[in-house]
């Protein structure tokens, strides 16, 4: 609402007050800028990975560096729960260190390999060996690696 007074000297004007055109054009203005703010954010609430799925895509990476890695390896062996991999006259040795899986080259460094580990176990396989882990969340994975070394001597020796 606005009022004129008239006075001697001329006219002043008093803003008691929002008329109803500027409720409106407000009120558009904010329903506008919360419409293109809502699209965004549930765009990035719903596409945040949660802490299980970034485990097991850490897994997926884990398992695909040990495979490439045994697979250069010359030789291989599972003693005391620890894997032993001989590659170009080094030993490397994935092993359970606290909650994470660690490599270590020739007995020295300490490269995280997996974290958020309970417990894993290393098994000597036929053409290879097998690990086990149980993660943080009790769930447990498990993967076989097989090693070409075997079938290349018994291709190589027959």
């Amino acid at each position: 609402m606005r009022c004129v007074h008239r006075m001697k000297k001329g006219l002043i004007l008093n803003n008691k007050g929002y008329i109803l055109l500027e409720m409106l054009l407000c009120f558009f203005i904010f329903s506008i800028i919360l419409s293109l703010l809502s699209i965004p954010l549930k765009h990035i609430v719903n596409s945040q990975i949660s802490e299980i799925e970034l485990q097991d895509m850490e897994w997926e990476v884990f398992i695909l560096e040990l495979k490439k890695e045994a697979k250069i390896a010359q030789n291989m062996d599972v003693s005391n729960n620890k894997l032993l991999l001989y590659v170009d006259s080094r030993v490397v040795i994935y092993e359970k260190y606290e909650s994470s899986i660690r490599r270590r080259v020739d007995s020295t460094g300490h490269e995280v390999a997996l974290q958020g580990v309970k417990n894993v176990e290393f098994k000597r396989d036929k053409n290879g060996f097998r690990i086990e882990v149980i993660n943080r969340f009790d769930k447990k994975k498990d993967a076989s690696i097989i090693s070409y070394l075997r079938m290349e001597s018994d291709v190589n020796g027959k």
